[in-house]
């Protein structure tokens, strides 16, 4: 984006544009850049443009360090925007509390954004503990399961899930009947079927991203097993979903409404906008759009130049001040936590 002036609003975004999770961190820039770009064409933040530079990571943590001192120290970024994944933003967690630069709307639900960090952060996605419960509720409460194992993706990422999941399943009286594990950024799933195969479990609670859980899924219906499954949303359910060939007991908990059917002003306004650039209609999409939105909704409300703490104040009233968001996000008075939405695939 081009610059305009001094008082320009620079974030800087690290995701995946290469390798095995590329589809998601394309559709999280892709959203952000749609928003920001209508926004400038309508002259920006009080005739500030946003600069969204964004960057590849690969989903690897030693490249979104490298893409944070560029952000941060060549730059010169207000914020960090939008980073993609829990592995990659631990790697940074050091940088950000040393520069006390602004960490905002990352897609992660990962703990240790939310409980006391020693940074500046907002997260706009509930966390994976939230996620967690409510997959465990539909496995044993709605489908009356209690043998459920887990399949986890051996990184940070895995290791938060793993604590959340059973955590809820502890909840009820249970534990894991098995973990089976695969390293980030691979499809080497096999030996992880085969432990829970051999297991007792009727439901799996996957973890990972939609190249090795749809693996997973399609290598499970091969051996005939009668599996229920459930991932969280970072996966991205589009392109898990799409992945699948035959019909799955999958359920993907969502942070965002359904962007195809929700209602309102903001979500016609998401559709018409994507129509015009011939994109399809995804939550990764709508989830990145919804973070520029957002961002810029609260940008909104503080004075030239930008400052960190004004921003960030205005980012945690933004959501109970504005009418348009608290209907999108069905949120009830007195509503503190942002709920959890859901796909299907039967």
């Amino acid at each position: 984006m081009a610059s305009g002036s001094q008082l320009d609003i620079k974030l800087g975004m690290s995701v995946a544009l290469t390798g095995p999770a590329s589809e998601i961190g394309k559709q999280l820039a892709s959203g952000s850049r749609i928003y920001f770009e209508q926004l400038n064409k309508q002259g920006g933040i009080h005739g500030a443009l946003i600069e969204l530079d964004v960057r590849d990571d690969g989903y690897e943590p030693n490249h979104t360090v490298n893409n944070t001192r560029f952000f941060i120290y060549d730059k010169k970024v207000h914020a960090l925007f939008g980073y993609m994944g829990t592995p990659t933003t631990t790697a940074i967690k050091s940088m950000l509390e040393h520069t006390q630069i602004p960490l905002l709307m990352p897609y992660t639900g990962a703990t240790f954004l939310r409980e006391k960090p020693a940074f500046k952060v907002f997260n706009l996605r509930a966390s994976y503990l939230d996620e967690a419960k409510e997959q465990i509720s539909h496995l044993v409460d709605e489908l009356g399961h209690s043998k459920i194992a887990l399949l986890i993706q051996a990184d940070e990422f895995g290791i938060t899930l793993q604590k959340s999941l059973t955590a809820a399943l502890k909840m009820r009286g249970l534990k894991p009947q098995v973990v089976g594990r695969f390293r980030r950024n691979t499809n080497g799933v096999e030996k992880a079927l085969k432990l829970i195969g051999n297991s007792e479990a009727t439901a799996v609670a996957m973890v990972g991203t939609y190249e090795p859980l749809s693996y997973f899924i399609l290598l499970s219906q091969k051996q005939n097993k009668k599996l229920a499954f459930t991932t969280v949303s970072f996966v991205s359910s589009e392109d898990l979903l799409s992945k699948l060939t035959q019909p799955s007991q999958l359920m993907v908990t969502e942070v965002v409404p359904n962007p195809v059917s929700c209602e309102g002003k903001i979500c016609e306004q998401f559709r018409a906008t994507l129509s015009t650039h011939s994109l399809p209609i995804t939550h990764a999409i709508f989830e990145g759009y919804l973070n520029a939105l957002v961002f810029s909704r609260a940008a909104k409300m503080c004075p030239l130049p930008f400052n960190s703490n004004c921003v960030l104040n205005a980012l945690s009233n933004v959501i109970n001040q504005d009418d348009e968001l608290r209907h999108l996000f069905k949120i009830k008075p007195k509503q503190k936590k942002l709920p959890i939405f859901r796909s299907y695939h039967s």
